[in-house]
């Protein structure tokens, strides 16, 4: 699968949003991921997907039309706005771990409403994700990199914010191993 930088991320927002404005509705979606970090860092270039899921606003059906829209416009895999992501969210805190961070188009009357998960919430999220076996171990990257910026830097600390978004589901035992690894790894950055 072919990799997204920014401005093709927000291109087919502004596909979605133009679609969406045509039929007079604004569609609103939760962004998470890289995608997520990409819109908040310019540390991160490109991502393989845009995780996110429908919020509100116009149906799921219109914005599902409005992303093949964009990903016919722009030559993108029909899956490059995944909703597989939703699973992994926490419905405890996603109103309050989501920013916004852009109307699209942006000129003119927008269509749609893109929010981010917060740095905090992403970190916690990644965490999790330790305990996938990864080729690459961008997850690995994107936590040393989200809580250097946070200043997170100890085992306990990464734990305890894990907590707080995800207070009923622990850290699974293999991701919880990682934590000391990722915390000298923060720690070498000079983020302490």
């Amino acid at each position: 699968m072919k990799t997204l930088g920014l401005d093709e991320i927000e291109r087919a927002f502004s596909i979605m949003g133009e679609f969406l404005r045509e039929r007079k509705t604004i569609g609103e979606i939760a962004v998470y991921g890289g995608s997520a970090i990409m819109l908040q860092f310019d540390w991160r270039g490109s991502t393989r997907d845009v995780d996110a899921v429908v919020v509100s606003g116009a149906s799921h059906g219109l914005v599902r039309q409005a992303a093949d829209r964009a990903a016919r416009d722009l030559g993108l895999e029909r899956s490059w706005l995944s909703e597989a992501v939703a699973q992994y969210t926490s419905a405890k805190n996603d109103s309050d771990g989501l920013i916004a961070v852009g109307m699209y188009p942006k000129s003119g009357v927008p269509g749609l409403r893109v929010n981010a998960a917060r740095p905090e919430y992403l970190l916690a999220m990644k965490l999790a994700a330790l305990q996938r076996a990864a080729r690459d171990d961008r997850d690995f990257e994107d936590s040393k990199m989200l809580a250097a910026g946070l200043g997170v830097h100890t085992p306990e600390a990464l734990e305890s914010l894990y907590d707080k978004f995800f207070p009923a589901d622990p850290l699974a035992v293999r991701a919880r191993l990682r934590l000391s690894e990722l915390a000298l790894a923060i720690q070498a950055l000079g983020a302490v």
